[in-house]
């Protein structure tokens, strides 16, 4: 029991919410014989148990660490023909 508490200690939310999708869709294959709700409940079900996802982190998103624009607009004032 003991190693077991150990196991689930270390999860972390991605983890848990990642199985409580794959035990949804193995409710929702159980009731409707979706073979479509088999596989995903499978794969998240993997996930979970097994830590593995994005590898090194590649699905992460980069975030801006300053406030500067990323588009500079100028003003465009025409010049008069003579």
């Amino acid at each position: 029991m003991e190693q077991i508490k150990k196991y689930f200690s270390g999860w972390d939310l991605s983890r848990i919410i990642r199985m409580g999708l794959a035990i949804a869709l193995g409710i929702g294959y159980i009731s409707t014989k979706e073979t479509i709700y088999l596989f995903g409940s499978i794969i998240l079900g993997a996930q979970a148990i097994f830590n593995i996802s994005c590898p090194s982190g590649s699905c992460a998103t980069p975030t801006a660490k300053s406030k500067k624009p990323t588009i500079e607009v100028k003003e465009y004032k025409p010049e008069k023909e003579k």
